[in-house]
């Protein structure tokens, strides 16, 4: 919802920990289930993006999820 595509008008409100935007943004926006986070704080966002943000596996011992279920 932040990064990607059609993100234009979201925002983070760094003191409320919560996704911001104006109301017409909420409601044009392509992914109606983000709804829920209209109203939503997440508390531990900058912790949690501190712990996994630079997570990433490489290299030749990799896997995707579909690798893992099977």
């Amino acid at each position: 919802m932040l990064s990607g595509k059609d993100n234009s008008g979201f925002g983070w409100d760094k003191y409320r920990q919560m996704v911001v935007a104006k109301c017409a943004m909420w409601n044009s926006y392509s992914h109606k289930a983000v709804g829920q986070f209209r109203h939503h704080s997440f508390s531990y966002c900058d912790q949690l993006t501190s712990i996994h943000a630079k997570d990433r596996v490489i290299g030749k011992y990799a896997q995707t999820a579909a690798d893992i279920i099977e």
